[in-house]
């Protein structure tokens, strides 16, 4: 009986092995493309390539980029009607690059935001908003004030950022930033930032389990190299059996879907 018992319990596991996600997780694993500080003259090749992969993506826009030409302007058209595209808040001013000076105006930051939802066409809160030069996340569920979370900081939050809040803007930071080599000032290749993400599912070292943002500038990502390193990446997750999904639906535990027709 208790051989039986034993066949009985390995066929399930079997079956239970077969219905897990292809990197072997019970759970989905999420990842999160998003872009900041377009547009630029590189949107809307992202947003092509984006959309000949079918991956959603997040694009966290300055508002004085966008009024910057017609040509800048046409392509936040184009974000707002693409399926695989979502618009997103990242001031309009980039605070200038002053950030002490931004934030410690917290009524004139929280104008600076709200311009920016205008010329967005964001009307609906809560607002999706990442801050310059900050990583600070902050919504319902809970909120952290760490410019380098998961790591401590030594950067205090401003008080203002509190204004934004109660203003229905929710704040993402991100757990892995695509930067350059400190050394070589060349863009970092799209295996080590795959395998950075993976580390960060395997270890639980982001800010929600099974959910890692991922941090690109559009101005960093131009011509066909910039475009094939993007690709490059998208290949080597989904080989890995990662899905992606927009910022929006961060806070669900429902697995994403195909984007649908706006």
């Amino acid at each position: 009986m208790l051989r039986a018992f034993c066949r009985t319990l390995c066929c399930c596991l079997v079956l239970l092995g077969l219905l897990l996600p292809a990197h072997g997780h019970a759970e989905p694993q999420i990842v999160y493309l998003t872009f900041d500080d377009g547009p630029r003259t590189s949107t809307q090749d992202i947003l092509d390539l984006l959309t000949q992969e079918e991956v959603p993506g997040t694009f966290f826009l300055i508002g004085a980029h966008v009024l910057i030409s017609p040509y800048r302007q046409k392509t936040l058209q184009n974000l707002q009607s693409s399926p695989w595209a979502q618009v997103a808040n990242h001031s309009f001013s980039h605070a200038n690059e002053q950030y002490r000076v931004f934030y410690n105006n917290p009524e004139g930051m929280v104008q600076d935001f709200k311009k920016n939802n205008t010329i967005l066409g964001l009307t609906t809160p809560p607002f999706p908003t990442r801050l310059p030069g900050r990583i600070d996340w902050r919504f319902e569920q809970f909120h952290t004030n760490s410019t380098y979370y998961p790591y401590n900081s030594k950067k205090a939050a401003p008080e203002g950022i509190a204004k934004l809040f109660d203003n229905h803007f929710v704040l993402y930071g991100w757990d892995v930033e695509w930067g350059r080599n400190k050394k070589t000032k060349n863009m970092d290749p799209a295996e080590h930032v795959a395998a950075e993400i993976k580390q960060r599912f395997l270890t639980n070292e982001s800010v929600k389990p099974n959910k890692v943002v991922l941090l690109m500038h559009d101005q960093n990502f131009t011509g066909k190299e910039g475009m094939t390193r993007i690709q490059t990446l998208i290949q080597i997750l989904r080989k890995e059996g990662y899905l992606f999904d927009f910022i929006k639906n961060y806070l669900t535990d429902i697995p994403p879907a195909a984007p649908q027709p706006k």
